[in-house]
């Protein structure tokens, strides 16, 4: 079994150690206390506050947050209402990332308390699994985390990134001087055309054709200024039909191109 905890707690996140906590005592304080490891806390009775970094936040019933490795943090209990509750320490990569995505760090450490019903029900299935000591232990644990950040992020509005438009400009720029569409490149990064160039002027405050054109144009101008390129060449090469150059090069550079050409 030592084994395939080894593998396991390579791969994937794994938790460390779980409790039932009824160890504060009324008006106690514990800490200062710094961990390595991520902590997840729910309150479920009593009162009391967790004091993160030096900054102070007042816990109460219905409340999870989240401990980060680094956090000196000290714990205190109500004097007459003492906090209960469960708690659990993880570890693995990029779980600070995950938080931090769900809106959580140690500035903001709460979950939506709306999500703590089905949040503390993954940690109170962590401490029932912690220390059975069978070889599907750990499995059963990291199932738990990932039901827990699942929960997370299904609630939160996360950027996912999206390099689709990245991948349309990268067609333009190395393919502009064929005969390149805007349908054709919706269909090469596989969006139709009309959500596409609303994607696309998102994201550069431009249609995908004023870009491609722009893009043409100012190709066309290198090579008549940087390689001395006569004029219907250059129209040729940048992807241009020779009869219409003149007029969208004008609109664009606010001279024609044989203006263009003398003074370079």
């Amino acid at each position: 079994m030592a084994n395939i905890h080894n593998y396991i707690n390579k791969q994937v996140p794994s938790v460390l150690y779980c409790e039932k906590e009824y160890d504060l005592l009324p008006g106690e304080r514990y800490g200062p206390i710094i961990r390595n490891v991520y902590v997840i806390e729910c309150c479920v009775e009593g009162y009391g506050s967790v004091i993160i970094n030096e900054k102070e936040f007042s816990v109460s019933p219905g409340d999870c947050y989240i401990l980060f490795p680094g956090d000196t943090v000290i714990h205190t209990a109500d004097s007459t209402e003492p906090r209960k509750g469960y708690w659990c320490a993880v570890d693995g990569l990029d779980l600070g990332f995950i938080f931090k995505e769900a809106g959580i760090s140690s500035v903001s450490p709460f979950a939506p308390p709306e999500l703590f019903s089905e949040l503390c029900g993954c940690v109170q299935k962590m401490v029932a699994e912690w220390g059975k000591g069978d070889a599907g232990e750990c499995l059963r644990e990291t199932s738990c985390i990932y039901e827990f950040l699942g929960i997370l992020l299904k609630h939160k509005k996360v950027t996912v990134y999206d390099d689709r438009i990245e991948r349309a400009i990268g067609l333009m720029e190395t393919k502009y001087h064929e005969q390149l569409s805007i349908d054709q490149i919706a269909y090469e990064i596989g969006l139709e055309r009309s959500y596409f160039s609303v994607l696309f002027k998102e994201k550069t405050t431009v249609s995908p054709h004023k870009y491609l054109t722009a893009l043409r144009i100012h190709k066309a101008c290198d090579l008549i200024e940087k390689e001395h390129c006569n004029i219907t060449d250059a129209a040729i090469a940048a992807g241009f039909d020779p009869c219409n150059f003149a007029r969208v090069f004008k609109r664009i550079i606010g001279k024609t191109p044989t203006e263009y050409y003398k003074t370079n």
